[in-house]
């Protein structure tokens, strides 16, 4: 199929549930910009395969908007299309809340999948659309019915990074992670993001090309840590280590009912840029939410003498490749 023949059955299934747009951005359900072939969605319907780039259909019309580094792919890439260009910051193209704002209804409806949209992102519409009284529907995945032949979910192994290139071991980040909980007030850290939740358990995968990371979200409290994740993509043996330093696996979906499930009053941290739209919905209203910078952003920056001297060394690797 062609995007034209694509938007076209989205459109029918947007008719359906009668919504008057259908937002399909490029991230996976953890805000990543680089995704694995099960999460091309925008890719799929437009043809457009940059790494940037966020898709907005309407009834009648659609747009992409991304940014300078793709004006000129995307413009040949949408060619035939019916898929207007939207170029990011240049005169006149205006954001996309405002778009939905000017093109949705006085009590419409703008269709997601919840999982794939950021906090801020969705608040961002909600703002700007909100004097028109428009609404959400973000539980369902309305390409995965356009598209019969998606590929599965990445389900590669795991692997443990050695203290000796890491610098610091699991239990270390854990307790430095919950000493930064303490002083935020916060009694549960939501921790989406695939890098920091492979930085925090010394983890490595290979889920995304090129980008060691694996599918994966952690809870962590300060007595206990649940790694959501694919079980069969765990060994017994790294299970048992994560056992040892007090973190047990859910399966990867249970993230959801694990934050809907958690006690009134609990106040709940988590990055509003990072974590997706779904979360957020699922904390308790009895809970409170701390939507603050994760903490695990600097500490993983700061790196640590091993680091250093691995990266040093990597260097020199590279830049004998580079020569040869």
């Amino acid at each position: 199929m062609n995007p034209v023949e694509k938007l076209a059955l989205l459109r029918v299934e947007m008719k359906k549930r009668h919504l008057d747009a259908y937002v399909v951005v490029t991230d996976d359900f953890h805000t990543s910009e680089y995704v694995g072939a099960h999460f091309k969605a925008r890719e799929f319907l437009s043809g457009f395969t940059g790494s940037a780039g966020t898709l907005v259909v309407l009834p009648d019309a659609a747009a992409l908007w991304t940014d300078g580094r793709y004006f000129l792919q995307a413009s040949q890439q949408l060619e035939g299309s019916g898929i207007e260009l939207m170029r990011m910051g240049q005169p006149g193209v205006p954001e996309i809340p405002a778009f939905l704002r000017d093109h949705v209804p006085e009590n419409g409806w703008i269709g997601f999948d919840s999982r794939t949209i950021s906090n801020d992102f969705a608040r961002s519409i909600g703002e700007k659309t909100r004097e028109k009284h428009i609404r959400f529907a973000g539980d369902e995945d309305l390409v995965d019915l356009v598209w019969t032949d998606r590929p599965a979910l990445s389900c590669e192994p795991l692997w443990e990074l050695d203290v000796q290139y890491a610098g610091l071991t699991r239990r270390e980040k854990l307790a430095m992670v919950r000493g930064k909980m303490k002083e935020m007030g916060a009694s549960v850290f939501v921790i989406p993001s695939l890098d920091e939740v492979a930085w925090l358990l010394n983890l490595r995968g290979n889920d995304v090309l090129f980008t060691p990371v694996f599918l994966s979200y952690l809870l962590l409290e300060q007595d206990k840590a649940t790694l959501c994740v694919q079980r069969e993509a765990v060994s017994a043996e790294i299970e048992a280590h994560l056992k040892s330093d007090g973190v047990t696996l859910a399966p990867y979906d249970d993230i959801y009912r694990l934050v809907a499930a958690l006690p009134t009053g609990t106040r709940v941290l988590l990055d509003g840029e990072r974590a997706n739209y779904r979360i957020l919905q699922s904390v308790p209203e009895s809970a409170e939410v701390l939507d603050r910078t994760s903490p695990i952003q600097l500490m993983k920056a700061v790196k640590t003498p091993a680091e250093q001297e691995n990266e040093r060394r990597a260097h020199i690797k590279d830049g004998v490749a580079v020569t040869r």
